[in-house]
């Protein structure tokens, strides 16, 4: 890094003191997003935040980027000066192994080169129907009568799992459900722990904390080892053109290599757990915003196509014109809910190299925080950013590239982000052409485990239309 003159020292970025022996720990363990914003708010685009000690070895000093500027220079610095979280990264790839969301350098690159062709807007067009499918079940089967009750975030994650399934092995992975959800945010919580603990010990020291963790490593390769040999022990009447199938014949176009039977099934472990979690979360909060703004939801289920052929089934190409085109309401509102409540609020990642950020000198091997929970709300970029508005990304949308990241920049952006639209947008299309929805509370509880996700049920009552 070419320092210049105007370059501050890192000892000059301001921040909360946090306590004498452990820093902010406590506080971020209990509300991240808490410590996050009223930091943002008092000390600006830059945030320093102390963990541990302030004084000796131990001591630790986390730095966070708000400004979309600052945002961008490390996303987009991947690969040079910036890497992943080295904390976060070891610990998670400690539970879930080695693929996309923990390697970095040549080996991601490998993984990547290998796997984007799989997700292009074209190929995920594929999954289009089986989309429709599942979110009809969920309209049609899954609500028990007319003006019923139910917990819409329950709802999601079924659907979501029907459709990651289907997707991934052309197996419906149900009865996976109950042991799933049980151990997402059990896994969470461990992954959380162990990263912020100040003295991390080695998992083969049978500490309380370490048996909890292997104990949880083993029930997910268990989980994703059944669901695999299930799906191999039947097999199809036709040739599968399934997720697995395609990792099981993907090739490096570089060197021809393709994935080892260990990687195939990391890669598969990440994608059923990561997939269809954000998914729900980010369609739970869009139903519920939709049942509060009724105006808006009347606007949405008269948006464009229903995806129907005019006789109450399904036509493919409506449906995928529809999804992907980039200037509907249903679009519009599911990224503006996920600029509100992105399922990701917070990503870590580490300065390799001396670097300048926010004009100030930043030493190799500090770790540096993301917020897009914050970033999303930054005034410069977000007039009136608590209110509800899917307008904001309907027509031209004159704003600065990284002040939106729900999925991500730059080198990293998620591969999944495609499926995950068309997924989302399929559902809300549907299930407004079944229902109109209101909802019993202006708020959801959420809990901020690894990812966001509703901390109670979410009930909505839905009326058919």
């Amino acid at each position: 890094m070419q320092k210049t003159q105007a370059t501050r020292p890192f000892s000059e970025i301001d921040g909360p003191r946090g306590r004498p022996f452990v820093g902010l720990a406590p506080d971020f363990l209990r509300d991240p997003i808490s410590v996050l914003t009223e930091g943002f708010e008092r000390y600006g685009d830059l945030v320093a935040y102390p963990f541990g000690p302030r004084r000796g070895p131990l001591r630790n000093v986390v730095v966070a980027a708000y400004h979309p500027d600052a945002v961008q220079f490390v996303l987009t610095e991947t690969e040079r000066t910036i890497g992943r979280g080295p904390s976060s990264t070891r610990v998670l790839g400690e539970m879930i192994g080695s693929n996309l969301m923990t390697t970095d350098g040549a080996e991601w690159r490998r993984q990547r080169r290998t796997l984007q062709p799989l997700f292009t807007p074209r190929r995920v067009a594929h999954y289009t129907e089986l989309m429709h499918r599942e979110a009809e079940r969920i309209a049609t089967e899954d609500v028990p009568g007319p003006g019923s009750e139910v917990d819409l975030h329950l709802l999601m994650l079924r659907y979501s799992l029907r459709m990651v399934g289907a997707a991934l092995f052309s197996s419906n992975i149900d009865h996976i459900g109950p042991e799933l959800h049980q151990l997402i945010p059990l896994t969470n919580d461990l992954i959380i722990a162990r990263t912020t603990t100040p003295v991390r010990l080695p998992l083969g020291v049978p500490t309380r904390s370490n048996r909890r963790f292997e104990r949880v490593h083993r029930q997910l390769y268990s989980l994703i080892d059944r669901i695999i040999a299930q799906r191999d022990g039947h097999p199809a009447d036709e040739e599968r053109d399934d997720i697995l199938t395609r990792l099981r014949t993907a090739r490096d176009p570089e060197t021809g290599d393709g994935l080892s039977s260990q990687e195939i099934r990391d890669q598969t472990l990440l994608m059923m757990m990561a997939g269809h979690e954000t998914t729900a979360t980010a369609l739970t909060f869009a139903l519920h915003q939709l049942g509060r703004y009724q105006d808006i939801q009347d606007a949405v289920a008269g948006d464009g196509t229903d995806g129907t052929d005019g006789a109450g089934g399904t036509d493919p190409v409506s449906v995928v014109d529809h999804a992907q085109r980039r200037d509907t309401l249903t679009r519009a509102t599911l990224l503006e809910t996920m600029r509100l409540h992105p399922p990701v609020y917070m990503t870590e990642h580490a300065a390799t190299e001396d670097i300048e950020l926010g004009g100030h000198h930043i030493p190799a091997g500090t770790a540096l925080f993301l917020s897009p929970w914050v970033t999303h709300r930054h005034p410069d970029f977000w007039p009136d950013a608590e209110r509800f508005d899917p307008t904001r990304f309907l027509g031209a949308q004159d704003r600065h590239r990284y002040a939106y990241l729900p999925f991500g920049g730059g080198p990293h952006v998620c591969i999944g982000e495609h499926f995950a639209l068309l997924a989302a947008t399929v559902l809300l299309s549907t299930l407004l052409r079944h229902y109109r929805i209101t909802v019993s509370s202006s708020e959801i509880a959420i809990q901020q485990t690894g990812n966001l996700r509703p901390d109670e049920p979410v009930l909505a009552t839905l009326h058919p239309r």
